[in-house]
């Protein structure tokens, strides 16, 4: 059973995400996300855990919210998925590799450590040239960049996006 550990973004964020997700669907655009009813999110690590399903968040002590900006849409053409990429800022960076290194996991995803990780947050996957195409098209007017703050780290159980345990970041 794979776990992620997430960043989850404040709500005007989460629901423009979700406005998205809901834009897709409504064109009969497969959009997981929105299906399983997901909250918008970047993942840092995904992978196994074996033994407890916990993590020990004090490597994350004093950690602030932050902002990061999106600043395109963005295809990984071999996966099928059309996502918002967001700044590789130094604040980003930096919280991804305090989660790579102390998350824990017995086993992670090559594409999530930190030599090859690309922040993303997935509009839709597993979707064809023509599906990536279509979706693309309906956010054709979306301005960029725009900001969204993140709040929290969150340890989460798939298929079901099940949120096992979070740590919110203390506000600015």
């Amino acid at each position: 059973m794979p776990y992620s550990i997430q960043v989850h973004f404040d709500e005007i964020t989460n629901s423009m995400i979700r406005d998205m997700w809901r834009k897709i669907a409504e064109k009969n655009i497969p959009c997981r996300a929105f299906e399983k009813n997901f909250s918008p999110h970047l993942t840092l690590v995904y992978g196994e855990i074996k033994g407890p399903k916990k993590v020990n968040w004090g490597f994350l002590e004093g950690q602030k919210n932050f902002e990061i900006n999106f600043e395109s849409l963005a295809i990984f053409e071999d996966r099928g998925v059309l996502f918002l990429s967001p700044e590789k800022s130094k604040a980003l960076t930096k919280i991804h590799s305090l989660h790579d290194a102390n998350a824990g996991f017995s086993s992670m995803n090559k594409f999530y450590r930190t030599a090859k990780w690309e922040p993303h947050c997935s509009l839709a996957s597993r979707l064809s040239p023509n599906q990536i195409h279509r979706c693309a098209s309906l956010f054709e007017n979306l301005k960029f960049p725009f900001k969204a703050t993140c709040m929290s780290s969150n340890l989460v159980k798939y298929p079901e996006a099940e949120i096992l345990s979070s740590l919110e970041y203390q506000k600015d």
